[in-house]
């Protein structure tokens, strides 16, 4: 349904000391819908038109990658859509809110409070249960199994990028923010072999929590993967003006343009990883997408 190989290079202003850094490019694969979420739908979407699936019901943030990436698809294929939102502390028209707007009514929301986002799962299948019609709870990231099959691409994705480029990638990064992706692509590598460390970097759950999800999704805890944290702007969605300015030097000396959320928090902290665990060999870091989120913020 979609091209989903993505090109590998190597950066310029990386770590070098024993080193060569790269990155991978799947926030090419799209433009309204990034990378890693055309990976997880091109598994996901053919499931729900096999299920006639006519309804989705949708959780997501205001601000979410994936909340705009469904509903362009909703459209096209001509699923209603209901989406459970968490309230936020301040309603702004801006950035993938805004653009999924275009997409949303009023009255296609079902806004919940954030002291009661924890039970938003039984809310939506308690919804769910009402419709007189085939109906789907799709959860945060598009993290259900179904869109296994799809993330898993990337991991053989990477193989051919290793073959085009004439060499062994030693260490991954990858974020994570549901850790769905991140499990795809540990998954991915355990099955083909592959000797590469993977670098996690949590962005919302703690290590214990992605293990348990880990577990879930794939039934194993693999020993290929180690997790880290960031060093700044450590909430969930928070962006600093050290952040900005990994944003702007992105774009100055890489030509690359990062969301402050999850792709420039990640390149920041590889960076500084590389460099405090002096990590040598061929490195790679993967860009999932989300650029669209870069006009929301202002960087001067």
């Amino acid at each position: 349904m979609w091209n989903l190989s993505s090109r590998a290079h190597r950066l310029n202003h990386f770590p070098a000391d024993g080193s060569v850094c790269y990155v991978k490019r799947d926030d090419e694969l799209g433009c309204g819908i990034s990378g890693s979420k055309l990976r997880k739908y091109a598994s996901l979407l053919p499931f729900l038109l096999e299920q006639k699936i006519r309804h989705l019901i949708i959780i997501a943030g205001p601000q979410s990658n994936n909340l705009l990436a469904v509903l362009q698809l909703a459209r096209e294929f001509q699923f209603k859509v209901t989406a459970f939102l968490i309230q936020p502390w301040k309603l702004e028209l801006q950035g993938n809110y805004k653009l999924s707007r275009l997409f949303l009514e009023e009255h296609e929301v079902v806004w919940v409070a954030r002291h009661e986002w924890s039970q938003v799962n039984k809310l939506a299948y308690s919804y769910l249960s009402t419709l007189s019609e085939q109906g789907f709870v799709l959860h945060e990231g598009a993290s259900v199994p179904e869109a296994m099959e799809g993330s898993l691409t990337l991991a053989a994705d990477i193989i051919l990028n290793e073959s085009a480029l004439g060499v062994t990638f030693e260490h991954l990064f990858i974020d994570a923010g549901t850790g769905f992706s991140a499990a795809a692509l540990i998954n991915g590598l355990a099955r083909l072999e592959h000797q590469a460390k993977i670098h996690v970097l949590l962005l919302a759950d703690n290590e214990g929590l992605f293990r348990s999800k880990l577990n879930q999704w794939i039934g194993s805890i693999p020993t290929n993967f180690c997790c880290f944290y960031p060093t700044t702007a450590k909430a969930f969605g928070s962006v600093n003006q050290t952040i900005k300015n990994e944003v702007k030097r992105l774009a100055k000396e890489e030509g690359i343009l990062a969301d402050p959320i999850y792709a420039a928090k990640l390149f920041h902290e590889s960076r500084k990883r590389i460099s405090s665990e002096q990590l040598i060999g061929n490195i790679l870091i993967i860009h999932s997408g989300g650029t669209l989120t870069v006009s929301a913020f202002n960087y001067v």
